[in-house]
């Protein structure tokens, strides 16, 4: 994928709802699909961007990630 569609795609898994890093790796996976960069490096680039919101979650015992 491109950088401009693996960006696209996340921000469709996101519109769901909030998910976790380990979460959008797996939708990811499942559907054959893999970010240019590591899953977490990606994010935090699109969180540079404003494209999304990451937060630490004790609850989800990871990064949450969700649309800002």
């Amino acid at each position: 994928m491109t950088v401009s569609e693996a960006e696209d795609y996340v921000l469709g898994l996101l519109e769901k709802g909030p998910m976790t890093t380990m979460e959008i790796e797996r939708e990811s996976a499942s559907a054959g699909r893999r970010c240019p960069d590591q899953t977490v490096l990606f994010l935090t680039k699109m969180r540079g961007k404003g494209l999304v919101k990451g937060e630490v979650s004790q609850e989800r015992r990871g990064w949450l990630w969700s649309l800002p």
